[in-house]
């Protein structure tokens, strides 16, 4: 149980926020390579209560600035992208990736006004088909290279779905393994509210979870990555083991978005032919909409399980109403490590899980495996 005033340390995220402010020493995704084409219209992005704009000039450059331009504040997502950067459509003043203003089209030819504006620029970085931002404070560190950015003989499929509350819900429920005999019984039935045994041990990045189930022949090896991610494998008779990373990013206070990547390797006689990528893009998610099923247990589908759970906690969950048993280890372990990162960053210090060598980044990899589970 948190009281109500740690859990309001832990679950902001606007600027100025102590978990803000540790959450901003953290590259997340916001976007995908195949949405943002040179000089194609801007993409308006919300992370960490903050707004921005997401652009790519004619010379292929990535940019992301403050999404209200810095002359009279209006959006420049309804801007044009033009070789060298992005136009405000308003009084036309026009931007680089780097935030100089280049051009004031209503200001006097010799002024030099333009020069003496900086408008607010991040950093950008694109990564397996995704686009990550930076939004923190320099020196900016690695952006993590997770295996599955690299696994080149397979599908790659990416997308993004929104969830209607908090992002420590959905942290939480990345620890959370016990759920899946509950929660997930309509998928694994022969796992069906059998008491497992679950081990949580805290690794460099986060923590390597352990479940063993009764009547499974193999443990369930995953991963919670810190502050927010997941990297697991699912495992259906008769079908290739797919393994998948779950990024949870905060898009807000109440909101939160969840960028995915999935990737099964080719089967034997297609073992060597190159990576197919598809990028999915954001699912059209709204609030308190699910799909019911008739399936002798929850009635709510499979895709949605895991939404219903989390947003029916409420936008923001009140903790300090809640009773934790000796399955919530992973849930207090997470909940520690977050405190322990805000009080890093008050004492200037990194928080947990940042990379600055280049020699721990070459490619970061995880024994995430499942025994096969029998087909829905």
């Amino acid at each position: 149980m948190l009281s109500k005033e740690e859990n309001e340390l832990v679950t902001r995220v606007e600027p100025g926020t102590p978990a803000g402010e540790m959450l901003r020493r953290y590259w997340w995704p916001v976007g995908f390579t195949e949405h943002v084409k040179e000089k194609s219209s801007p993409t308006k992005v919300r992370l960490l209560g903050e707004d921005f704009v997401l652009f790519r000039d004619g010379g292929g450059r990535l940019g992301l600035v403050e999404l209200h331009c810095s002359h009279r504040g209006t959006s420049l997502e309804f801007g044009r992208v033009e070789d060298r950067g992005i136009r405000c459509c308003y009084h036309g003043w026009l931007y680089d990736v780097n935030g100089r203003c280049l051009e004031q089209p209503a200001e006097p030819a010799d002024s030099t006004f333009k020069d003496r504006i900086q408008h607010p620029a991040y950093k950008a970085q694109e990564i397996a088909g995704f686009i990550f931002a930076y939004i923190g404070p320099e020196p900016a560190p690695l952006l993590p290279r997770y295996d599955l950015f690299f696994e080149e003989s397979g599908e790659r499929v990416i997308g993004a779905g929104t969830e209607y509350c908090n992002w420590l819900q959905r942290a939480e429920n990345s620890v959370d393994q016990t759920h899946l005999v509950a929660l997930h019984a309509p998928e694994y039935p022969h796992m069906a509210l059998k008491r497992p045994e679950i081990g949580w041990q805290q690794t460099v990045y986060g923590a390597k979870i352990t479940m063993h189930v009764p009547g499974v022949s193999k443990p369930k090896h995953s991963h919670w990555v810190f502050p927010s991610h997941t990297r697991h494998t699912t495992a259906r008779k008769g079908r290739i083991p797919d393994h998948a990373i779950r990024f949870r990013v905060p898009t807000d206070d109440t909101k939160t978005t969840t960028f995915w990547l999935r990737f099964t390797p080719h089967d034997e006689a297609n073992r060597g032919k190159p990576l197919v990528l598809k990028t999915v893009g954001f699912e059209d998610d709204k609030p308190g909409v699910y799909t019911r099923v008739d399936d002798g247990w929850w009635r709510i589908a499979s895709h949605d399980q895991d939404r219903v759970a989390q947003e029916s906690q409420g936008d923001i969950y009140d903790r300090s109403k809640e009773h934790l048993g000796a399955s919530d280890q992973g849930v207090i372990l997470l909940r520690n490590m977050i405190k322990d990162s805000i009080d890093a960053v008050r004492q200037g210090k990194d928080p947990f899980w940042i990379l600055r060598q280049p020699e721990q980044n070459e490619k970061i990899t995880f024994d995430a495996s499942m025994a096969e589970i029998g087909p829905l």
